[in-house]
């Protein structure tokens, strides 16, 4: 049985990064905005939102028209978009602050704000499912469930406790904290390479009615999250708690071994938002509001859900996380922008007869649509990716058999942490200089470590290592030798 594979400095490093980072998101995009004074306008205050919105759909459009058009991922890995993620996001938290201080801040100004945090929110979650992707965090369900979590408690906490302008600071801090995290790991890592996009940019293409089902799915999302802050901001953050605690215990019962794939996944989205909505219609103020709150925890685990798989089929087919994280997630993000657009303006109306009634008998019929003719069917359950709710094993990257081969002659022949990664650089066939640029030692350190790994094994040469680690004698638990 190959050693028990455990979490290093830099996976642990990156959930602590990527969780600081969620947590900023939620704080700017949901916490400043359940904190606003009473006195503005709630149409003019969560057109902000929709305004958000739109900056990261758009910036997500550039980069894709970007990437399609070099058919590579180079410019995602250059140090300038560290600051395209950073300053930007500060523009709203630091308007906050600005208005607590006195400041008059004009509506126009708040847009802007808006549409700037918006960009750095396609730009940074870009960087981080990439980092998280190639970081060795295998299991992408569970990962991501753990980073979400981790930053929705930062952010329940923050909102909870601290003042709008405390939390606008406290947003400012876990922003810079998690870029200079970011800035840490990447130049650390041998994962982030340059990959051509039309392998993943051809599979998307083939699954584009998955697209329709999601982004009709994130329009209920986005519309429940504009119901819920006009009924109650307490309630809202309530409901965001709950699903944190059940997004957690999904991930952790689901993300380790066995999952449903993603198609089976918005399947069961489907079902119980539709039900959910049905539940809506219901004239009594108690089911109603038990629909919308039901409706949140679904979009927390439906965030984790897609990040995950994300993350798996990157690992699986070898594609560019960059563009699997960006394209992956566009329907979803366009789906909840029109779902807080068709919330904004059922309350803009002033209908409750819209509000209650006619959206969501529409989103119903929506949801009827697409599970007759664009969910999955059983024929088609045989296709990676498309099963439908059958628990299937986690598919693992092809590199996997060349990790567990490298962690047996770690095991067999006792090397140390350090040797254990040289290791990895050598049976990749990199020499001394790369490795010690890598691991940012001394040539001369790498060398020594090279010839402590050959006297350990009793080999002369990079291909003997070779031979030795594709002739290490490793099974999947549970099959004969």
């Amino acid at each position: 049985m190959a050693p028990r594979k455990k979490l290093g400095f830099m996976q642990l490093t990156i959930m602590c990064g990527f969780g600081m980072y969620y947590a900023w998101y939620l704080i700017a995009f949901f916490g400043l905005f359940m904190n606003a004074p009473g006195e503005i306008d709630f149409v003019a205050l969560h057109t902000g939102q929709v305004v958000f919105f739109i900056g990261s759909v758009l910036m997500a459009g550039a980069l894709l028209a970007w990437f399609h058009r070099t058919d590579s991922v180079a410019i995602g890995h250059t140090r300038f978009l560290y600051l395209g993620s950073l300053v930007p996001g500060l523009a709203l938290p630091a308007l906050v602050v600005a208005d607590a201080f006195g400041a008059s801040v004009p509506t126009a100004a708040l847009y802007t704000a808006c549409l700037l945090c918006g960009a750095s929110v396609a730009v940074g979650f870009t960087l981080w499912e990439d980092v998280t992707t190639h970081g060795r965090m295998r299991q992408g369900v569970l990962a991501h469930g753990v980073i979400f979590c981790a930053g929705g408690v930062a952010f329940a906490l923050c909102t909870s406790f601290l003042s709008q302008a405390h939390a606008a600071i406290a947003a400012i801090a876990l922003l810079c904290a998690s870029t200079a995290l970011l800035a840490f790991i990447t130049p650390r890592c041998d994962f982030l390479e340059n990959r051509p996009v039309k392998p993943v940019r051809d599979h998307f293409r083939k699954v584009w009615h998955i697209d329709l089902v999601v982004g009709v799915i994130n329009m209920a999302f986005g519309f429940a999250f504009m119901l819920l802050y006009q009924a109650d901001n307490t309630l809202l953050l309530a409901t965001m708690c709950l699903a944190l605690f059940v997004n957690l215990a999904y991930s952790i019962a689901f993300g380790r071994g066995k999952w449903v794939q993603f198609a089976g996944w918005a399947r069961i989205c489907t079902a119980f938002v539709a039900c959910a909505l049905l539940l809506f219609i219901c004239p009594n103020e108690v089911p109603r509001t038990i629909a919308l709150c039901v409706i949140v925890v679904f979009w927390f685990l439906f965030r984790t859900m897609n990040g995950g798989s994300l993350t798996d089929l990157a690992n699986y087919h070898d594609y560019s996380a960059l563009y699997s994280s960006v394209r992956g997630k566009m329907p979803a993000n366009v789906g909840f922008l029109l779902g807080l657009t068709l919330g904004v303006c059922a309350v803009a109306a002033n209908s409750p007869a819209l509000q209650n009634l006619y959206i969501p008998l529409a989103l119903i019929a929506a949801f009827v649509l697409i599970s007759l003719f664009f969910l999955p069917f059983d024929n088609e359950s045989s296709t990676p990716g498309y099963k439908t709710l059958t628990l299937v094993e986690m598919r693992e990257s092809p590199n996997d058999d060349m990790e567990r081969s490298c962690e047996l002659v770690t095991s067999r022949y006792k090397l140390s942490p350090r040797e254990s990664e040289v290791l990895v650089y050598l049976v990749k066939g990199r020499n001394a200089k790369h490795v010690a640029e890598k691991l940012f030692i001394s040539e001369s350190t790498a060398k020594t470590h090279i010839s402590n790994i050959y006297r350990k094994l009793g080999i002369h040469s990079q291909q003997e290592l070779l031979d030795a680690v594709d002739g290490m004698d490793y099974r999947p638990p549970g099959k004969a030798r």
